[in-house]
């Protein structure tokens, strides 16, 4: 009797834990496929999206953006940073897309670069489930 159930534990567990990987393997998968085929996205409100990574070590969807022409200010991103963190986490908490993946507690980074300076990095902000499930 103890073995069955140690089977049956072990079985579930597999199970899971399958479900799990897959889930990783997906987001791997779909970010990819995105960042290939629709990136960089065209310009939409002086902002635009460069890639979208999946980070597995954090369980992360990274996404990547570059600000352009007036929104390319530092200064006024600075000023305005909890406004866009607010704004940022209410969309993804609107998101439909990303429901799977709030669902298993994944994080959601957002970092947005400089069009003059690319390598500079004016806003960057990560969400985790306890965020988003608010």
């Amino acid at each position: 009797m103890r073995k069955k159930h140690l089977l049956y534990t072990v079985a579930l567990l597999l199970a899971f834990s399958s479900c799990h990987r897959s889930l990783e393997d997906r987001a791997a998968r779909e970010c990819k496929e995105y960042t290939e085929r629709k990136c960089p996205t065209p310009d939409v409100n002086n902002t635009r999206m460069d890639s979208m990574v999946f980070e597995p070590s954090s369980r992360t969807i990274h996404y990547y953006h570059t600000l352009l022409g007036v929104a390319d200010n530092e200064k006024a991103v600075t000023s305005k940073k909890a406004e866009l963190r607010r704004a940022l986490g209410e969309a993804l908490k609107a998101d439909p897309g990303t429901k799977g993946y709030k669902d298993a507690g994944f994080s959601f980074r957002y970092t947005y670069h400089s069009e003059k300076a690319p390598s500079k990095v004016l806003f960057d902000v990560t969400y985790t489930a306890k965020d988003y499930q608010r």
